[in-house]
Parts: structure tokens; C-alpha cells; sequence
């Protein structure tokens, strides 16, 4: 796995931390570390719950977060809006009362993208999908896509 330089994008005040390598990209808050794989995403940190919706050909899994997510204080701003991060493409938006960072993964994840706010994760897929969760109850969550 080779990995890249660390980008930091703007959330709020601050910024979160991005370390993409060939197939992974790793996000970083004071609070969360979340890491997407191709079939599988890790989240570390303090989580209320989780929820599955299903409609039509989609399915979304919601994972809530029991506290909001804290920006670190990085040397840098490198993405603001728009941009790709190794084979990622992260979109932040900023609407003034809420933070999104739009996450779309490259062709060989088997979700289509992923979406943090300050007080949830969202990852979007084909509902054929089957997930299965490994839990330390509400201390960190992994996900495994098949």
C-alpha cells in the first residue's frame, strides 16, 4: 500500500486530516478516525447508534456519531471546496450551520460514496448489498461490505 503526502481540508474553524494511500483514505478529527476500504470502513470514536434504509435499488447506512465532530488544528488548508485526494474525490460544503464532506470512491469500493457531517456518517450503495457489523459497543464500529 503506498501512501501519499496528508492533505488537510477545511471543516469550520479548522480542518480534518486526509492520508489517502493506493486504495484507502483515512480521515482524521480530534474525536474520530474513520478509514474507507474497498470493502470494508473502520470508524473509531464514539457512535450512538446505527441505521439501515433500503429504497428501491439504494441503500444508505447511517451511523450516528454521540458527539459532534471536532476539527484539529492543521498547519494548513489544502482543500476548501473541491478537489481529488489520491483516488478519492472529496467535495466539502459548508451551508453555515452544518459541514458535509462528500467522499466518492474510486470503482473497485463496493459503496458509491460517503458523506460526514458533525453529527453523522452516511455511506451510500447498491442495495444488493449485504453489510455486516463488527461493534465495540459504541466505541468504534467496522463495516464489512459483501
Amino acid at each position: 500500500m503506498r501512501r501519499q503526502a496528508t492533505l488537510y481540508v477545511r471543516w469550520g474553524k479548522g480542518g480534518l486530516e486526509l492520508e489517502p494511500s493506493t486504495q484507502t483514505l483515512i480521515i482524521r478529527a480530534k474525536n474520530y478516525e474513520i478509514m474507507l476500504e474497498p470493502r470494508s470502513i473502520l470508524i473509531s470514536g464514539k457512535y450512538s447508534g446505527k441505521r439501515e434504509i433500503e429504497h428501491i435499488n439504494r441503500k444508505t447506512i447511517f451511523i450516528d456519531f454521540a458527539e459532534k465532530v471536532e476539527p484539529l488544528n492543521p498547519p494548513r488548508i489544502d482543500i476548501s471546496a473541491r478537489n481529488y485526494v489520491g483516488n478519492f474525490e472529496v467535495i466539502y460544503t459548508d451551508l453555515g450551520f452544518e459541514h458535509y464532506l462528500t467522499i466518492i470512491t474510486p470503482a473497485e469500493h463496493l459503496y458509491d460514496y460517503a458523506v460526514l457531517t458533525t453529527e453523522e456518517f452516511m455511506v451510500y450503495m447498491q442495495a444488493k448489498r449485504q453489510v455486516f457489523y463488527e461493534e465495540e459497543p459504541f466505541e468504534k464500529i467496522i463495516l464489512y461490505i459483501k
